[in-house]
């Protein structure tokens, strides 16, 4: 559990009173009350709660997990049951419910309304509770109810030489088709073997952490989803929807609130190193196949709800709670639909001091919120420990309803609860009430769909799935939830035996399809649900659905297809897609389906080459970057030759590029992890110096090599200079741009005095000169070249591009600004009228930042830029003459916006921001436009930006780039770098604010955002 933090500057627009580190939380709406509800000696060091249909909290003790020295506590876990019998709102009534047990994280409390099973001669037990250790999920039986467990039974356990204590086994859910779904963490790599009840088993090892699902007895366990670092809670919410929250690899921040599906891969892979910085390691769905976050947590999420009750105001109805251990606050998420699943934003609820330790989170009958609080930032047993009770001011105004007088209501009363009550354990205590005498489905498709509610719908539907129905073999229990769910939307709109596109040649799954693409809503089904239908349709039926399905821009809708492709397509049917008219029906697909056919051929069979070998020939660098990986991480060292020869192809990107180098790596037998922790420096600057190596290969390691590197100085350049490749000469020149003013000074001048010279290198070089001239004195060389080009005998990109480099010296240098108002004074003269306008906004530019007077004729015949948003998106939507090399250079340009500092593209660039080699291909140009003009309108969890207290009152913000070892790496606005020692920060808050500067299109001319957008827009 780890720290995260995410800093900068402060410019005075936060203000954080501070907390004191006793000081109880206190909750953000004034709606609510925070109030203590037991602390040590009563429980000490406590981990996961659940709370059950009569308001006990059912709550772990931890008394296993790193005890010091002499440790005088009890001597194992223990689960404690905490009753408050005299309505005062503290804990009277303490029992040990269980005891003997280690490392243990998590309890859940089997629902009422899924009773266990038992024998006819058998009584039912009084209560029944899972509890998930690190090594084993067992239930427990209370025969007799006096909240102590009489029996237990082993529902899943745990082979491993692992033993670190909370990364094992933890985060119960239980569906409501009668599935517990629990999470395992990355077990450090261990080697391990997850087994059932029934004897199944799974193993694995180095993989990271997993998601597994099992029947309520152990039975019939398997895989969910992998991908994860520590999936430590997690939640259902009442539409079937899978959440949870999981912990930050060591240089990889935020911690990420996921939406969990089945076949997902959220990216992470233990194996490739600690660090997640490997190539083949994705954090937020950055590699094509994995899936994003919904959002950024707070550091070390260890408790999550998805909040389905009555207590808390309405709007709280459907939203996710997480508690943040280490940043001692718990956060709302308000759901927004993003595709086929969500995105988010943190909101701070409940704040707390430096003592505030929030873990596990559970819901009561009325509504109000329990939390556990671990106290102290020790990881070490220390003694401490307290449960605090979150709930409204204000009193109730109705009594809490009873589930078991929900069980024997009449039948007039139960149907009034399943369609009042916001409750859900009250809806399904209720749905299964009414099964007693009249089936669900008659009663539903009696009302109109106008007043029947998704929620009471999915209850009918989560009843009929396991227990059978006129039409058993549409629903058979295996279904998963999802598919439950989308069902559930067609009732009573559509007849049921429509819903499954196996059933009709013609089925409303094409129509959705095309509503989706179109991003029109659809008069079938929501969005979400519609991962069911992409992942039951028969595409080797309908080979005209495969393109449909891949021209939805949704990560999570491309993951369930190559899921059903993987079950769907035997490797023959695979082969028609991904080698190019391979059979007369099928022609060459697009680059999105080859990929998704080369995930699902390995999904099949990853030790089979005979696909792999083709899709490592194919023409799309994202196809072969799967390829590389698939070979590398399979071991399939006979393909190394072939891998290594895509240094030689066409099409190499940086990130195809890096993924060949850490390919080669494994395929040799290094360990990835050693790959993780170096940079990419060390692996390039041979493949650079190597002048065997292709023109190609240099210049792609040219753009990954740091500009300042040491064994780069201007010997070398020159010798580079001298290629008669010029793409490779166009990197040599751009990496100069950023080289130390002693490295690439005299280089640069020579190539921009150089007329014989291509203009748009020469243009290039000048960009550099930029830098250069900032570093001289008055009179320097530099600043005289660029002087000289001022005059309008120049060609225009150079022009532009020394008036360019001028701006920002003016002011104090008296040859240049001499130089610029000479442009000023001879603007009127020039032929043609499009340059002098540009020209003009240029020099105005350049004088209002200089601070300076700008001449009068000047301002007269300055164009003024949009004021509204309206006239901004009028202006650029417009296009007009651009000149995508110029925007280039602006993008690079040290005098100009500052894109580069922050944001990487083809491999040059900052860290802080997104890649936007890959983000732009996901924007159409008007949100292109709208990211530039209104950064803060849409931020990617990732990128969110927080504001921070330090122990020592200063307060910044910022976003976080790289955290390890006690250090926190921040980007501030201005791209700059900043360490912080992690222990210094105090609170964290986060912001709606981008880190990315408001006003941007200040720092530049209309032209130079038209042409920097033009830019941008070449990418795709």
């Amino acid at each position: 559990m780890r720290r995260s933090v995410i800093l900068t500057v402060c410019l005075g627009l936060f203000s954080i009173q501070q907390v004191r580190a006793d000081d109880p939380p206190k909750s953000v709406d004034p709606r609510l009350k925070v109030e203590l509800f037991a602390e040590h000696p009563q429980i000490v060091t406590p981990t996961g709660l659940d709370i059950d249909h009569r308001g006990r909290v059912f709550a772990v003790e931890s008394n296993t997990h790193f005890p010091p020295e002499g440790y005088k506590g009890h001597p194992t876990d223990r689960v404690l049951v905490m009753s408050d019998t005299d309505g005062d709102g503290k804990a009277d009534k303490i029992s040990v419910f269980t005891d003997g047990l280690k490392f243990s994280m998590s309890v859940a409390v089997r629902p009422l309304w899924y009773p266990v099973p038992v024998a006819k001669e058998a009584p039912a037990p009084k209560q029944s509770v899972y509890v998930a250790t690190r090594a084993e999920i067992f239930l427990f039986h209370d025969d007799d109810g006096d909240d102590k467990a009489d029996r237990k039974e082993s529902i899943v356990r745990l082979d491993t030489q692992g033993n670190y204590p909370h990364n094992g086994l933890a985060g119960i859910a239980i569906d409501a088709l009668g599935w517990m779904y629990f999470g395992f963490g990355e077990n450090l790599g261990a080697d391990y073997k997850i087994i059932g009840s029934d004897g199944t088993t799974l193993s694995g090892g180095g993989e990271g952490g997993n998601i597994y699902r099992c029947r309520l007895d152990g039975s019939k366990l398997s895989q969910i989803a992998t991908g994860f670092w520590n999936p430590h809670a997690s939640c259902f919410d009442a539409f079937g929807r899978l959440f949870t929250v999981d912990n930050d690899a060591d240089s990889r921040p935020p911690c990420r609130l996921l939406h969990v599906i089945r076949g997902g891969d959220y990216g992470y892979r233990f194996r490739n190193g600690r660090k997640g910085l490997h190539p083949f390691t994705a954090w937020n769905g950055e590699i094509p196949g994995t899936l994003p976050m919904v959002a950024g947590t707070g550091e070390a999420p260890s408790g999550i709800v998805a909040y389905e009750s009555d207590g808390l105001p309405e709007e709280y109805l459907g939203n996710l709670l997480v508690t943040s251990w280490g940043d001692h606050r718990i956060d709302r998420f308000r759901l927004q639909p993003k595709g086929t699943s969500f995105t988010s934003l943190a909101e701070p609820l409940i704040t707390g001091g430096e003592n505030f330790r929030p873990v596990g989170l559970a819901t009561a009958p009325d509504g109000s919120l329990f939390c556990t609080d671990w106290v102290l930032r020790d990881y070490k047993l220390h003694g401490h420990g307290r449960i605090w009770r979150i709930a409204p001011k204000e009193a109730r105004n109705q009594s809490v309803i009873k589930l078991p007088e929900v069980a024997t209501a009449s039948l007039s009363v139960a149907k009034e609860l399943l369609f009042s009550s916001k409750r859900m354990d009250v809806r399904r205590t209720a749905i299964r009430r009414i099964f007693q005498d009249e089936f669900p489905f008659s009663f539903l498709t009696n009302k109109t769909s106008t007043n029947v509610s998704p929620r009471v719908r999915l209850e009918a539907a989560w009843l009929d799935a396991p227990f059978g129905s006129p039409t058993p073999k549409q629903l058979p229990e295996l279904r998963p939830a999802e598919e439950v769910a989308s069902w559930s939307h067609l009732i009573p709109a559509l007849k049921r035996d429509r819903f499954n596109p196996a059933n009709q040649d013609k089925s409303p799954f094409q129509t959705m399809l095309m509503e989706a693409i179109a991003g029109k809503e659809s008069q079938f089904i929501d969005s979400s649900s519609m991962l069911s239908m992409v992942g039951n349709a028969p595409y080797s039926k309908h080979p005209e659905w495969v393109p449909l399905v891949m021209s939805l821009d949704d990560p999570f809708a491309f993951s369930t297809a190559v899921w059903a492709f993987s079950i769907d397509f035997n490797q023959d049917g695979i082969a028609k897609y991904l080698i190019p008219d391979a059979t007369p029906d099928v022609k060459a697909s697009a680059p999105r389906v080859r990929q998704a056919m080369l995930l699902a051929a390995r999904k099949q069979a990853p030790k089979e080459d005979r696909l792999l070998r083709v899709a490592l020939a194919d023409h799309d660098p994202d196809v072969r970057r799967l390829a590389v990986q698939w070979a590398a991480e399979e071991k399939l060292t006979d393909l190394k030759p072939r891998v290594e020869a895509i240094f030689d192809g066409k099409g190499m990107t940086p990130d195809l590029f890096l993924a060949t180098l850490a390919a080669l790596e494994m395929l040799d037998g290094k360990k990835p992890e050693d790959f993780d922790k170096t940079p990419a420096g060390q692996y390039v600057v041979p493949l650079l110096k190597d002048e065997k190596r292709s023109p190609a290969v240099r210049a792609q390691a040219l753009r990954l090599v740091s500009p300042t590197d040491k064994s780069l100085d201007a010997p070398f350049f020159a010798s580079l200079l001298k290629s008669d490749n010029e793409p490779l000469r166009a990197e040599t020149i751009r990496t100069l741009q950023l080289a130390p003013p002693n490295v690439s000074g005299d280089l640069l001048r020579e190539l921009v005095a150089n007329d014989k010279l291509d203009v748009q290198l020469r243009a290039e070089a000048m960009v550099g000169l930029a830098a250069v001239a900032k570093s001289e004195p008055i009179g320097g060389p530099t600043r005289k070249l660029l002087t000289t080009f001022l005059n309008n005998r120049s060609l225009v990109p150079l022009r532009f591009e020394a008036l360019r480099g001028a701006r920002p010296l003016i002011a104090s240098d008296p040859e240049l600004r001499e130089g610029v108002n000479d442009i000023a004074k001879t603007l009127m003269k020039l032929a043609d009228g499009e340059i002098g306008a540009h020209l003009t906004n240029q020099v105005a530019l350049a004088f209002a930042e200089a601070k300076l007077d700008a001449p009068q004729s000047l301002k007269l015949n300055t164009n003024e830029k949009p004021k509204t948003r309206q006239e901004w998106m009028d202006q650029l939507a417009r296009g007009g003459n651009v000149d995508p090399a110029a925007g280039r250079r602006i993008f690079f340009h040290p005098n100009g916006p500052g894109c580069f500092k922050c944001h990487t593209i083809d491999g040059r660039g900052g860290r802080v921001g997104p890649d936007l080699s890959r983000v732009v291909g996901t924007m159409n140009r008007i949100r292109l436009i709208q990211s530039i003009l209104e950064p803060s309108r849409e931020i990617a969890p990732q990128f969110i930006s927080w504001t921070f207290e330090l122990k020592d009152g200063k307060v910044v913000t910022g976003m976080v780039v790289h955290e390890n070892e006690g250090k926190t790496i921040v980007g501030n606005a201005e791209g700059q770098l900043i360490e912080i020692r992690t222990i210094d920060i105090e609170t964290r808050t986060p912001q709606k604010i981008s880190v990315m500067p408001e006003k941007l299109a200040d720092r530049m001319t209309l032209q130079e955002i038209r042409d920097v957008i033009a830019f941008l827009d070449s990418q795709r």
